[in-house]
């Protein structure tokens, strides 16, 4: 009795997506499945509930529940950052470790599951080639019909191989703890295979436990992504509106000032119209600067005392952040003065007028929040799990100054699009969609 083929396909695509969600970096486009994609979690908890019920009643769940949990595990990581939220930092580590350890045992469980139906022989059929079961540890003995110890050395194998992926991407606990499983793997591969029951007798009730573990699992692994997706104030990083779902209303308001429907006119003076939206862009373009100092280097402190890591530092980077916030302040006085300067030659019809209101009230707007920002954060950086709510703040306010850059971007595209007026928003533009882009596909709070 095997598992079907489909499920293990299924399965071991999701293990091994989550396994690379784990170790890579926020900017990956798979990370969306975490993001705003993240009801897809809810999408496989109902798959495997529904392929549960089916396999059961052919009598196959039994060998099949090693596929059940990773589906199971898969809202729960959705959740990660709200699960620790409020936790110290031991309790964060012993938690990460829980979930890093099922994420890097999935891959394995299905790798031994599918060499296990795979190998192991059967009435009528030709052994397997001695040459197919020499590159790994273990399939000789599947091959063979020592059940048991294949799995323990295959399961050992696959742990010891990923001990070099947690001590590139995650640090020293998650490589004793690899250590640990691997070890783990070795003693149950000698030990000695338990007695058969009887089989008539055992294979019900086998049936019924996974079908019970099955049900539980589902309705356990929902809860937990329901119960912290929704309580109130799951997010202690606040202020950060693009974050806290309690916050939403504190957004810039991109439609307070209305959109122009005239067609642009060129300018008077079109040299002195593109420094002054020059100006604002490199503003906003040092202010993002200085938040991804801090991002970054918030993050990669909070992983050093996580995961025990050792990632270099930037030197004094608070202090290097908060200069660059500090320099862009007194970029956004002199585009102030130079837009002023402008609007004041232009009619409150022309688009460019609306264009200059806007980037003056979206420069205030996140120049209001910079001294919030600066004081929370060196409120959270006192302990070490503190880090982690400075990392989401920053990080959070980089990914909203850009969405806010992308949206008036949208806004006035009349106005950067028209042959009247687009040699002198040109660089201006160029320079806003980078700023968009540098966080573009970057997940907040993971």
């Amino acid at each position: 009795m095997r598992p079907p083929a489909w499920l293990i396909v299924a399965t071991g695509a999701l293990a091994l997506t989550c396994l690379v969600l784990a170790i890579a970096e926020t900017n990956l486009w798979a990370h969306y499945l975490i993001d705003r994609g993240e009801y897809w979690s809810v999408l496989g908890l109902a798959f495997i509930l529904i392929a549960g019920i089916h396999v059961y009643r052919r009598r196959r769940l039994f060998v099949s529940l090693p596929l059940v949990f990773p589906w199971l595990l898969y809202p729960v990581i959705t959740q990660g950052d709200q699960v620790i939220d409020n936790l110290t930092i031991n309790p964060m580590r012993a938690v990460c470790q829980v979930l890093l350890a099922a994420i890097f045992a999935g891959p394995v469980a299905i790798v031994v599951l599918a060499a296990r139906h795979l190998m192991a022989p059967k009435p009528g059929r030709a052994p397997v080639s001695p040459m197919l079961t020499a590159w790994l540890p273990g399939l000789r003995a599947l091959a063979e019909g020592r059940t048991r110890e294949g799995c323990g050395l295959v399961a050992a194998t696959l742990f010891a191989a990923e001990i070099y992926v947690a001590h590139i991407f995650l640090g020293t606990l998650m490589v004793l703890t690899l250590i640990a499983l691997t070890v783990g793997a070795l003693f149950y591969a000698a030990g000695r295979p338990s007695e058969a029951a009887d089989a008539t007798v055992t294979h019900e009730r086998k049936e019924r436990f996974a079908l019970v573990v099955l049900v539980v699992g589902v309705a356990l692994s929902a809860s937990v992504y329901f119960g912290f997706k929704y309580r109130p104030g799951a997010y202690q990083g606040s202020p950060s509106a693009f974050m806290d779902p309690a916050q939403k209303d504190k957004m810039y308001p991109i439609h307070r000032i209305p959109t122009p429907t005239l067609a642009p006119a060129a300018p008077e003076s079109p040299e002195v119209v593109r420094q002054a939206l020059c100006s604002y862009a490199a503003t906003m373009q040092t202010l993002l600067a200085g938040y991804h100092i801090l991002d970054r280097n918030y993050t990669y402190n909070f992983h050093n005392e996580l995961f025990l890591k050792n990632t270099p530092l930037l030197t004094n980077y608070r202090t290097v952040g908060l200069c660059k916030v500090e320099e862009a302040r007194k970029l956004r006085v002199i585009a102030d003065s130079q837009g002023a300067a402008v609007r004041a030659t232009l009619a409150d019809s022309d688009p460019l007028a609306a264009l200059l209101d806007e980037l003056r009230a979206f420069a205030a707007y996140n120049f209001d929040r910079a001294p919030t920002l600066e004081r929370l954060s060196g409120q959270f950086e006192r302990t070490p799990a503190g880090l982690q709510h400075a990392a989401h703040l920053y990080e959070g306010e980089s990914k909203m100054l850009g969405t806010g850059i992308r949206d008036i971007l949208v806004k006035y595209q009349m106005v950067l699009s028209s042959p009247a007026t687009e040699p002198e928003t040109r660089d201006f533009a160029a320079t806003c969609q980078s700023v968009w882009q540098a966080y573009a596909h970057h997940v907040v709070g993971f």
